[in-house]
């Protein structure tokens, strides 16, 4: 089966999954009822932030921020909002990577605010070289408005059977079919390209990790106790 890219990737999601992968509800489900008694103490953390963001976003964004200060911007079109960010070179030899930011079309070829939505730290780099604010760029689902307005909603305990209204149908529940078929459990999950191995790599060992041979036939001694 053959899935669309916007139905599995946070590439093509269109801004809408804000960085979260989980597409199955009763996952999403299972995590939210689990955490239920905790839904008041979630309000009360709302009502009593002093951030323009809930704790872990705020949390988040001055990380995003400290790392910021090591970019070097150059403005290229101030009225079209184009600039070229440059990072600072690591000790490791990474780093000195070039990105081009389109502050107006809400841009930047690193791809990490199309993702997730939060500005990166070439944005706020920006915002800093050119003194607009960072939290005009902040969409408001991070807002703290929106984290209040999500733990308002009252949240009722489910009724005993005794009060359950009658339903002009019957139900009828058949046991499951516990029936173990014959060889190894297929996943149902659906597959990416990831999860398909090259037929022409060769194999590698599990225990040295070189390829052309399997554990069996591995000569290396294994990793060290010490």
């Amino acid at each position: 089966m053959k899935l669309d890219a916007e139905k599995w990737t946070l590439l093509h999601d269109g801004g809408h999954r804000h960085g979260i992968m989980t597409t199955n509800i009763s996952e999403v489900l299972n995590s939210v009822l689990k955490k239920a008694r905790y839904f008041h103490q979630h309000l009360e953390e709302a009502e009593n932030c002093v951030n323009p963001f809930p704790t872990r976003i705020f949390d988040k964004f001055l990380r995003i921020e400290l790392k910021s200060r090591e970019h070097k911007v150059t403005t290229y079109n101030p009225r079209e909002g184009i600039y070229m960010v440059k990072s600072p070179i690591r000790v490791s030899g990474t780093g000195n990577n070039i990105y081009t930011l389109r502050l107006n079309n809400k841009f930047c070829n690193c791809r990490k605010w199309q993702t997730y939505t939060l500005p990166c730290s070439h944005v706020l780099a920006v915002c800093r070289e050119n003194g607009s604010r960072t939290d005009s760029y902040v969409p408001e689902i991070y807002s703290r408005q929106t984290y209040i307005k999500t733990y308002q909603v009252n949240f009722h305990h489910v009724l005993s059977e005794n009060f359950w209204r009658d339903v002009p149908f019957n139900l009828t529940f058949y046991p499951p079919n516990m029936k173990k078929e014959r060889g190894r459990k297929q996943g149902k999950r659906f597959q990416g390209e990831m999860d398909y191995r090259n037929p022409d790599s060769p194999p590698r060992c599990g225990r040295c990790r070189m390829p052309g041979y399997n554990r069996k036939n591995c000569n290396n001694p294994g990793p060290s106790n010490v």
